[in-house]
């Protein structure tokens, strides 16, 4: 199971301090910056922007099922 902390550190010194302490636990490191949250927003903004949103009166099963349904499964002739 994996657990994610989320430490903010004033300066390099403590950031270096908990990294070495992390490694000699065995533990994996991944580092980010205030600057690369303000990048994961703007893409998922990005994304909510495009993907749109459901106006239907389905239910998630039946849009499943419609799925399946019309689905085509059957062996046909290909000529390469």
């Amino acid at each position: 199971m994996t657990h994610t902390i989320t430490i903010e550190t004033k300066n390099d010194n403590d950031l270096a301090l908990l990294k070495v302490l992390a490694e000699r636990l065995g533990l994996s490191v991944w580092e980010s910056s205030g600057e690369d949250d303000d990048i994961h927003s703007d893409q998922k903004n990005a994304l909510r922007k495009f993907a749109g949103s459901w106006g239907g009166d389905e239910t998630a099963d039946d849009l499943e099922a419609a799925i399946y349904n019309a689905r085509n499964d059957q062996p046909r002739d290909v000529e390469l």
